[in-house]
């Protein structure tokens, strides 16, 4: 799973955070408990001596390392059990002065026996969604909400039928969205403005995305935006540059809408061949046709999407019109 930078510094910060809740709160009870009942701050103070000399002991070793080893812990079992009884007899309960961590099993530190623990991997999920909705500023499309009544329902000019089309489509990207691997094919989706292509590749990204794969959605625009200002900042940095090229599933959005230069020709260029190469699925949405393509982007990219894509050509009138009608 290849999630962007800014997904596990999110995820970071949360566990972070959780520890620091969690400990904050420890700091408070223990105040409070140790001016109620002195006798457990003693018995805290005196674990924590066993605990320093018990390190000692072990640095030191020694033919009777194992022995002293052993007192010691029946030491501190003695004063972990007295602690627990006070507080029982204070209508506490036993482990009311241990970190009340939200993950019991890594401590909210995110591995643990340097295996992830399944809390992070969470975090990085819903953290994957978070970054997903912001970058698309369309959390509302899903497949439950995709209506295919706005599409005719009778045979267009060139005799498609532009509902059954759209539903063959639709019904193939649920499929997509649900199987998605790693090796995945790219889609291209070919068609004038407003016929739900956007919908329908954000469909998928959130569903992928909840399978916990790294998705990114990058309108062209600022796609190409972001990549030259990194290229020319002067700095070493290639985060946008790997947060593309490396994720899962990455969604272009709108191609050909960027402004043109041989920047952007070439930046576009290179990443459909390096995903290609790397066998890393792309989902393209665009207005060009294969021509238009070609000449914006030359043949050989062009030649790249149109064949090695698997082609989905959307048809009918532009829903945003149609709504508003």
């Amino acid at each position: 799973m290849a999630y962007s930078v800014d997904v596990y510094a999110a995820a970071k910060r949360v566990l972070e955070e959780r520890r620091t809740a969690a400990e904050r709160l420890l700091s408070l009870k223990k105040a409070d408990v140790y001016a109620k009942i002195p006798e457990i701050k003693q018995l805290d103070s005196d674990l924590c001596k066993n605990m320093a000399a018990l390190s000692v002991l072990i640095l030191r070793g020694g033919k009777n390392l194992d022995c002293a080893l052993e007192e010691m812990k029946a030491e501190n079992e003695k004063i972990r059990q007295k602690k627990a009884s006070l507080l029982l007899e204070n209508n506490l309960p036993e482990d009311y002065l241990e970190p009340q961590y939200t993950c019991k099993n890594c401590g909210d530190l995110g591995r643990k026996n340097g295996i992830l623990c399944s809390c992070y991997k969470e975090i990085c999920k819903a953290e994957a969604q978070k970054e997903l909705s912001k970058s698309s500023g369309a959390s509302g499309c899903s497949f439950e909400n995709f209506d295919l009544s706005y599409y005719a329902d009778n045979g267009a000019e060139d005799g498609t039928n532009p509902r059954r089309k759209m539903n063959n489509y639709y019904n193939f990207c649920v499929t997509y969205a649900k199987t998605f691997t790693e090796n995945s094919a790219s889609i291209v989706m070919i068609g004038k403005t407003g016929l739900g292509k956007t919908h329908l590749s954000l469909s998928i990204a959130k569903i992928v995305a909840d399978k916990g794969f790294g998705v990114v959605y990058a309108p062209a625009q600022k796609m190409v935006s972001n990549l030259e200002r990194e290229r020319f900042s002067g700095s070493a940095s290639d985060v946008f540059q790997k947060k593309y090229s490396e994720c899962d599933l990455l969604i272009i959005d709108d191609l050909g809408a960027e402004f043109q230069n041989s920047f952007s020709v070439s930046a576009i260029g290179n990443l459909i061949n390096e995903r290609l190469y790397e066998n890393r699925p792309t989902i393209i949405s665009t207005n060009l046709s294969g021509k238009e393509l070609a000449d914006r982007y030359s043949e050989r990219i062009a030649s790249r999407i149109l064949g090695e894509y698997r082609k989905l050509f959307f048809v009918g009138e532009d829903i945003r019109f149609l709504k508003n009608r």
